[in-house]
C-alpha cells in the first residue's frame, strides 16, 4: 500500500517531533514507497539521532519530585505545561487539562487542517451516507449520525500550546457540505462553562458531557422527554484515565458517576473475550431495560463514546435508560442492516470520535464476522476493518 500524507505527518510528529513542510510532504510521498520503508529511513537519519541524544540528556524528574494531581496551590510542583508524556501520545495542558497530542490518527494536524484527505473522500462521504439512506427507511427506525466532537475543540484555551490554522478541519469541511451529521460542539462549549464535560486526565467525557451528547441525539431518534437523572447514586474515586496514564507518576483526578448501570442490565456480552486479545471492534453488548419508558430496541454502532457501562456512562448507557433493550457494537461510524434487521431495531444511533472523520468508513460491515476474526486471530482487529484500507 503506498504512503499517505497522514502516515507522513504521523513519522516527522512521532520520530522527528515537528511537523514537515511542504515541500518535505511532496518528497517523501514521492520518494518512499511504504510506511515501512519511511519509518527506516526516519531511524536511521541524523535528525533523529540529534533529537535522541538531546532527549537523552534530560534529566526526569524522580517520582517523589511531582506532584501527580491537579490544584491551583500545588501546580508549581507538577508537571509543567508542555510537558509530553515519553511516548509523545499526551501533554499536559493548562489548569490540570491533558490533551491527546499524538499517535496514528493525526488528531492535532487534523485539528489545525493540515492533514490532507484523498481527492475521493469527501464523495466518498456522501456515496456512504446516502446508500445506507434506503435500509435505514425500509427499518422504519429514528436514526442519527453522531459526530463526537475532539477535546481539544471543547477546551483550546487550556491547550499549552499555539495552534495555527492553516485550513479546515475535517468536520468542518462535512458540515459545511451538507452532510447530515450531529455535531454538538457549541452545545458542550456552553456546559462547559458551568461544569466539566471532559475528564480532565482522559479523552472521554464526565457523566454531564455523556448527557450533553445524549440531549443532542434524542429527538432525532424519537424520544420525546429529557432523562431524568434525579436520585442516580454517585460513587467518587481516583483514576488516572488513559492519558494520566502515560506519565510516570500517572497524573490522576477525581472522577464522580454513578458506578452502576442503573435502570438496565447486560444480558448478552462478549466484551472480557475480545478485550482478552487486545481488542475493541467486534464487541457487543445487549442492555435490557424492564421498566423503560420507551418499549422499542435501540442499536448504537459506535466506539469507546457510545460503550455504556458501570464505570462510563457512554451513549449506549444513556439509551438503556430509556429503551426497553438497547444494543451496543463496537465498530466506529459501523452499519450492518442485517445486525439491525434480526434485533428489530427501531431507533439508531452511528457515532464516532471526530478523529476518525478523516477516515471514510465502509459502507457496510458483519458484525458477527468481526467478532469471530478476532476470536480466530487472537488479535485485534484493525481500524481498516471498520474504514478500509
Amino acid at each position: 500500500m503506498s504512503l499517505t500524507r497522514e502516515q507522513v505527518l504521523s513519522v516527522y510528529r512521532q520520530v522527528l517531533g515537528r511537523t514537515p513542510d511542504e515541500p518535505e510532504m511532496e518528497h517523501q510521498l514521492a520518494t518512499m514507497p511504504t510506511l515501512d520503508a519511511m519509518l527506516r529511513v526516519a531511524l536511521d537519519s541524523d535528525e533523529y539521532a540529534a533529537r535522541s541524544r538531546k532527549l537523552g540528556q534530560r534529566r526526569p524528574r524522580r517520582a517523589a519530585d511531582v506532584v501527580n494531581v491537579f490544584h491551583p496551590e500545588l501546580a508549581r510542583w507538577g508537571h509543567p505545561p508542555g510537558t509530553r508524556s515519553d511516548d509523545g501520545i499526551a501533554i499536559v495542558g493548562r489548569d490540570g487539562w491533558l490533551f491527546l497530542c499524538g499517535g496514528t490518527n493525526a488528531n492535532l494536524g487534523q485539528y489545525v487542517g493540515a492533514v490532507q484527505m484523498e481527492p475521493t473522500w469527501l464523495d466518498g462521504w456522501r456515496d456512504v451516507v446516502r446508500g445506507r439512506e434506503p435500509e435505514l427507511r425500509a427499518l422504519g427506525a429514528s436514526t442519527a449520525l453522531l459526530v463526537v466532537p475532539d477535546k481539544l475543540a471543547v477546551y483550546e484555551q487550556h491547550y499549552p500550546e499555539p495552534l495555527e490554522r492553516v485550513g479546515p478541519r475535517p468536520i468542518e469541511r462535512l458540515l459545511g457540505a451538507g452532510v447530515p451529521v450531529a455535531y454538538p460542539l457549541e452545545e458542550l462549549r456552553a456546559a462547559a462553562r458551568s461544569d466539566d464535560v471532559y475528564l480532565r486526565t482522559d479523552t472521554h467525557l464526565t457523566l454531564r458531557g455523556n448527557e450533553v451528547l445524549f440531549e443532542s441525539v434524542r429527538r432525532a431518534l424519537g424520544v420525546a422527554a429529557p432523562l431524568d437523572l434525579t436520585g442516580v447514586p454517585s460513587v467518587s474515586y481516583v483514576t488516572s484515565g488513559d492519558l494520566g496514564a502515560k506519565f510516570d507518576p500517572a497524573i490522576v483526578n477525581v472522577v464522580s458517576n454513578p458506578g452502576t448501570l442503573n435502570r438496565a442490565r447486560v444480558t448478552e456480552d462478549n466484551r472480557a473475550q475480545i478485550e482478552a486479545v487486545g481488542g475493541h471492534i467486534g464487541t457487543r453488548r445487549v442492555f435490557v431495560n424492564d421498566d423503560a419508558p420507551d418499549r422499542r430496541v435501540a442499536v448504537v454502532f459506535g466506539d469507546s463514546f457510545g460503550f455504556g457501562a458501570e464505570h462510563y456512562q457512554g451513549l449506549s448507557w444513556f439509551l438503556a435508560q430509556v429503551f426497553r433493550e438497547t444494543h451496543f457494537v463496537w465498530v466506529p461510524f459501523g452499519w450492518d442492516p442485517d445486525y439491525a434487521r434480526r434485533i428489530g431495531a427501531q431507533a439508531v444511533l452511528i457515532q464516532a470520535a471526530e478523529r476518525f472523520v478523516a477516515r471514510v468508513p465502509r459502507a457496510s460491515v458483519e458484525v458477527a464476522q468481526l467478532a469471530r476474526e478476532t476470536l480466530r486471530r487472537k488479535k485485534a482487529l484493525g481500524i481498516e476493518s471498520a474504514f478500509g484500507a
